[in-house]
């Protein structure tokens, strides 16, 4: 990879947030990491980030929350957004099909899956 590109990666649950970090730098990624929606849209506007991982049920500010105060950013700087939660109605979903590029995975998810869905977007917007 010769454009090293950063992912932040937000989650309330420590180890999730650990597991993450460990297989994508392992994949050849910088990372990045908060423990709540309020301190990764400060590192968003602040590291602008290549893509993010977010958890949709999180304290101070919620993936969804989240997804919608940056959306606007992605016009000018855009970024890879893929949410993660273990609990959602299909149509409680429809929200992220509005946001610009942006995914959803459900818990539990394969962090091989995560890789994969940012190379084909790197891949993608390189081309």
């Amino acid at each position: 990879m010769d454009n090293k590109k950063t992912i932040l990666i937000i989650d309330d649950d420590v180890h999730i947030r650990r597991i993450l970090e460990i297989k994508i730098k392992h994949s050849g990624y910088d990372t990045l990491t908060a423990k709540n929606g309020k301190q990764g849209l400060e590192i968003i506007q602040n590291q602008k980030p290549d893509a993010v991982i977010s958890d949709l049920n999180m304290p101070r500010l919620d993936g969804k929350e989240l997804c919608i105060m940056t959306n606007p950013l992605k016009k000018d700087r855009p970024f890879f957004t893929i949410i993660i939660t273990a609990r959602i109605n299909p149509h409680e979903q429809k929200w992220i099909d509005e946001m610009q590029d942006t995914i959803f995975m459900e818990k539990p998810f394969s962090p091989s899956k995560i890789i994969e869905a940012l190379a084909q977007y790197f891949e993608w917007t390189t081309l």
